[in-house]
């Protein structure tokens, strides 16, 4: 589809997608409020012990807070663009930003994980206890990605598929999502303050977003109708920071 031609999507379609896209946003704000909310009532000043219920709280909600404003934050760059352009039916210079916006939230996306590995481990190991290896092995893998992110020859600003590239800019992610899920897993082994069941909801929410993500990103431009799997996908990032603000 060019720039100048309109989506000949049906109107209803076009303005359940940009629905969605708002509720996403606007979720995602609310959670931020809330645990800035609830982080306020538990947190107390000079807080030392380990095991407090407060001081483990307020250590969660900020983690939450940082996870769920990386989302809106790069989510924004291209759920924006694309939520004019449903309500529209066109907007001006389409491919540069819808190009940028998948950019900018890989990106984020990819430090997304940095920042959760980081959230569990801190939250129940104890020094040598940490998943130091992991965690540098996924800082690893984010500095080879967003190196990959910006070459040229990802295409970003094109209509046309690229599935070459594709593939290559998502195989570092996808080592992420696994050495993510494999820390997690050595989380839940160690698990005294957060029962496993938090720990559990996690992986399935990481799972179940890379099953879905990875159609869309490897061949979403040459199959369109394979971008409806980004709301599962989306669904599953709205889980998981619910049950960090919640469970």
């Amino acid at each position: 589809m060019s720039e100048a031609t309109k989506d000949k999507r049906p109107k209803g379609a076009r303005y359940g997608e940009a629905f969605f896209c708002l509720f996403y946003l606007l979720f995602m704000v609310g959670m931020i409020i809330i645990m800035k909310i609830r982080y306020d009532a538990v947190y107390t000043v000079g807080q030392v012990d380990f095991n407090d219920p407060g001081r483990m709280d307020a250590h969660r909600f900020t983690f939450g807070i940082m996870l769920a404003f990386l989302l809106v934050f790069g989510d924004c760059f291209h759920l924006i663009p694309r939520i004019v352009y449903d309500f529209k039916g066109k907007l001006k210079k389409k491919d540069f930003m819808f190009g940028i916006g998948s950019l900018v939230s890989s990106i984020t996306m990819t430090f997304f994980y940095n920042i959760l590995i980081g959230f569990a481990d801190s939250m129940e190991y104890h020094g040598l206890e940490y998943n130091m290896f992991i965690e540098k092995g996924i800082l690893a893998l984010t500095v080879i990605r967003v190196v990959i992110l910006l070459l040229p020859w990802n295409r970003w600003f094109s209509s046309e598929p690229n599935v070459k590239w594709a593939v290559i800019r998502n195989i570092p992610f996808v080592l992420i999502g696994i050495l993510t899920v494999r820390g997690l897993i050595n989380v839940i082994r160690h698990a005294r303050i957060y029962p496993v069941g938090f720990y559990k909801t996690m992986i399935v929410c990481i799972i179940l977003s890379f099953l879905f993500y990875l159609p869309v990103a490897i061949l979403g431009k040459k199959y369109p109708k394979l971008g409806m799997l980004m709301v599962p996908k989306t669904i599953c990032y709205m889980v998981l920071i619910y049950a960090i603000c919640f469970y």
